[in-house]
C-alpha cells in the first residue's frame, strides 16, 4: 500500500484553513440570529399553542450548533496560526545556518512568530511538538526492522552484530542534527572534475513520450546498456524540451557513477558522473535556459536534484526514486520524491525538508517494501530499481486525483512530432586533471 503525500511536516495551506474559519464564523453568527428568531417567536406565542415547547427546544438546539461552528472555527485558527508556527520555524532554522541571510529577514521571521503567539498562546509550543513528532518518524520503519531483527543480524555477523549495528539509531539522530543531504534552490557543485569518457550508445533515434509516471520511472537505465539517456523533444512551434534520466551506483569499476562519486556528490563536491550528465545534455542539443525534466535512481537521483539547484536548464519536473538528498526549493519545480520507508539510503537526508518541496503539486510516494524483511537483507531489496517502478505503477493506478494533476506537466510531450533518444555509458578519466579550480578533493 502506498501513502501519498506533500512531502512536509504540514500538508495544510493555513489561509485556507483561516478562509474556512471566516466561512465558519459566518455560519456561527446566521445560526445565532436564527436561534434568537425563534425564541422571539417562542417569547411572542406565550403558552398559547403547544408547540411553544417545541419551539424553546428547536431555539436551544440551533443556539448550541452556533456555539459549536464558533469553537471549530476557533479552532481553525488556533491551527492555522500552529502550521504557520511550523512553516517560520523552519525558515528561521534555515536562515541560522545561512550567515549571509542573517539580519532583516530573521528580525521579520522572529516578529511574526510574536504576533501568532500572542493571537493564539501556545501555537508556538505545539508547533516544535508537531516537528519533533514528524521528524521522529523519519527512518522509523528501519529503525523497527532493526529491532526485530536480531536473529538475522546474529546469524548474519555473529557476535558482533550488536556492536556493528547498535550505533545505527544514533547515526540517523545525527544526520537529522546536521540536515545533511538537502540541497537549497540556488546552490552549485563546489570544485572541478575530470572529463569524462563519453561512450554513447543510441544517437537521434526515434522514441516516445512517456505515457504516465510509472512509464517514465522504468526509462531510468540499469546500467546494462546505457547509464544516462537522454530524450530530445521537438514540439509543434519548433521549440525544443529536454528528459535526461540517470542510473544510480553501478557496482563495476571504471563507471562514473561509483561510490566516490556517490561521496563527492552528497558532500556538494562535482563529480565526474555529473560531469557526464551535462555532456550527455549538450551532446543531445540542450542548451542553457532550455526546459528539462530530470529523473534519477539513487544516485541518479541525486545527480537530478543537482541539475535542478544549479539552475543552468528549466527543471520544471524532478523524480528522484530512492534518493540520497531533497531539493529544498519551493520553485514552481513539481517535484515527485518516491521513498520506501525500509530503504536505508533515503535516510541519508538529514530529517526532511517541514515545508514540501516544488510547487503545490508535488508530491511524496511513500510505501514499505517488505514488512516482514529486515535492512539487512544481503541485497537490501527496498533499494531496488525494479521495487521503485513497481511503487511509481502502483501510484499511476492508485486512482489518486494527483495522478492526473501530474499527468498535466508532461501531456504536451505526447504532441510533440519528433522525440529521439540518446543514450550514454561514460566511464572515469585519469584523475590528473581532478585538482584543477582548486576544488575540495
Amino acid at each position: 500500500m502506498i501513502d501519498v503525500g506533500s512531502g512536509g511536516a504540514v500538508a495544510v495551506d493555513p489561509s485556507e484553513l483561516r478562509t474556512l474559519a471566516a466561512q465558519l464564523d459566518g455560519d456561527a453568527a446566521r445560526l445565532g440570529d436564527l436561534a434568537r428568531e425563534i425564541g422571539g417567536v417562542a417569547h411572542l406565542l406565550g403558552d398559547v399553542l403547544a408547540a411553544v415547547e417545541g419551539l424553546h427546544a428547536c431555539a436551544s438546539t440551533v443556539a448550541a450548533d452556533a456555539a459549536s461552528a464558533g469553537d471549530i472555527a476557533r479552532a481553525m485558527r488556533f491551527a492555522a496560526d500552529t502550521y504557520e508556527m511550523v512553516e517560520l520555524q523552519a525558515r528561521a532554522l534555515m536562515e541560522q545556518q545561512d550567515a549571509d541571510a542573517r539580519g532583516p529577514l530573521a528580525e521579520l521571521l522572529r516578529m511574526r512568530q510574536e504576533q501568532l503567539e500572542q493571537r493564539s498562546p501556545g501555537a508556538g509550543e505545539e508547533a516544535e511538538r508537531l516537528l519533533s513528532a514528524w521528524r521522529a518518524e523519519h527512518g522509523g520503519e528501519f529503525l523497527r526492522q532493526i529491532d526485530r531483527g536480531p536473529g538475522w543480524l546474529l546469524g548474519m555477523f555473529g557476535l558482533s552484530a550488536p556492536l556493528m549495528f547498535a550505533p545505527v539509531p544514533f547515526i540517523i539522530q545525527g544526520l537529522r542534527r546536521a540536515r545533511t543531504g538537502r540541497i537549497p534552490d540556488g546552490t552549485s557543485l563546489r570544485g572541478r572534475a575530470p572529463e569524462p569518457v563519453m561512450r554513447p550508445g543510441a544517437r537521434g533515434e526515434p522514441g516516445r513520450a512517456p505515457l504516465s509516471f510509472g512509464d517514465l520511472a522504468s526509462r531510468v537505465p540499469d546500467g546494462d546498456d546505457a547509464t544516462i539517456r537522454v530524450e530530445r523533444y521537438t514540439l509543434a512551434d519548433g521549440r525544443r524540451e529536454f528528459a535526461v534520466y540517470v542510473a544510480g551506483t553501478q557496482g563495476e569499476s571504471g563507471t562514473v557513477l561509483d561510490w566516490d562519486s556517490n561521496v563527492r556528490l552528497y558532500s556538494g563536491e562535482r563529480s565526474q558522473a555529473y560531469a557526464a550528465v551535462e555532456r550527455a545534455l549538450e551532446e543531445a542539443g540542450a542548451q542553457p535556459g532550455d526546459v528539462l525534466h530530470a529523473a534519477g535512481f539513487s544516485q541518479g537521483g541525486m545527480i537530478a536534484g543537482w541539475l535542478a539547484a544549479e539552475g543552468r536548464y528549466d527543471v520544471q519536473t524532478l523524480v528522484t526514486l530512492g534518493a540520497p538528498m531533497e531539493l529544498d526549493t519551493r520553485s514552481d519545480t513539481v517535484v515527485v520524491t518516491v521513498r520506501h520507508d525500509d530503504d536505508p539510503f533515503p535516510l541519508l537526508v538529514g530529517g526532511g525538508a517541514p515545508h514540501a518541496p516544488g510547487s503545490d503539486r508535488s508530491v511524496l510516494i511513500e510505501r514499505t517494501l517488505d514488512p516482514a524483511s529486515t535492512p539487512f537483507d544481503v541485497a537490501i531489496p527496498a533499494h531496488r530499481l525494479e521495487t521503485y517502478i513497481e511503487t511509481m505503477r502502483s501510484f499511476d493506478a492508485s486512482g489518486d486525483p494527483r495522478v492526473a494533476a501530474l499527468g498535466e506537466r508532461l501531456a504536451h510531450l505526447q504532441e510533440a512530432p519528433t522525440v529521439e533518444v540518446f543514450d550514454f555509458r561514460p566511464e572515469k578519466s585519469p584523475e590528473r586533471s581532478a585538482r584543477e579550480g582548486g576544488g575540495a578533493f
